[in-house]
């Protein structure tokens, strides 16, 4: 079995392009609600600001690199910032597989965004995740908000439980014990959810 790599050998570096993100680490993030190209399209357009004495990175919009001593990228995390609430949202992350095992990838990434919280003085950090136990095990809890989705659909149940193609009911409730067997799994954790709309919301209030 081939051993892993140190996670903990990785550096985070903020970069100001996404050119530095290789594109097999954007396409392995599971369950992503945008393709690879517009991730590129987005951060180009997101990563720096036009101010009044010129262009300089976006407080609002965080990219960050783990690279390695020979400054290879191995990961990236993306996180925004609420102006407003002053709380942080992790929208995107996504690992090299030979730095996968045992979730300290992960266990990494909390102890960062953790660190960044209180240096920068910000309240809760939200992680947009459909697998919320990896960050259940690093001191996330679950929201007391529950994040909603609505969307038409041609096929399938409707959100009211009702199959187009069947013309009969169905419990929504069903969809529940999905996401929860999903849950117990063991999900890779270096590629997490990268929708900024899921259905299972996690936070840190520390």
């Amino acid at each position: 079995m081939k051993e892993h790599k140190e996670v903990e050998d990785l550096r985070f570096v903020r970069i100001y392009t996404p050119v530095h993100i290789p594109k097999y680490l954007v396409e392995q993030v599971r369950d992503r609600d945008f393709t690879t190209e517009d991730f590129y399209k987005f951060q180009e357009g997101s990563c720096i600001r036009m101010t009044s004495d010129g262009p300089g990175l976006n407080p609002l919009n965080h990219l960050y690199v783990l690279a390695n001593d020979e400054n290879i990228t191995k990961g990236f995390v993306w996180f925004s910032i609420d102006s407003l609430s002053k709380d942080i949202c992790i929208q995107t992350f996504s690992m090299d597989k030979e730095y996968w095992g045992k979730g300290r990838a992960v266990e990494r990434l909390a102890k960062f965004i953790k660190d960044f919280r209180i240096k920068a003085k910000l309240n809760k950090v939200y992680w947009i995740t459909n697998y919320p136990g990896h960050s259940q095990r690093n001191g996330f809890k679950r929201s007391k908000s529950i994040l909603m989705e609505f969307s038409e659909e041609k096929d399938g149940p409707y959100n009211d439980g009702w199959d187009v193609k069947r013309g009969e009911y169905r419990s929504p409730a069903t969809g529940s014990a999905t996401v929860s067997e999903r849950d117990t799994g063991k999900p890779a954790d270096g590629a997490t959810s990268g929708s900024s709309l899921q259905p299972v919301l996690a936070t840190a209030g520390i």
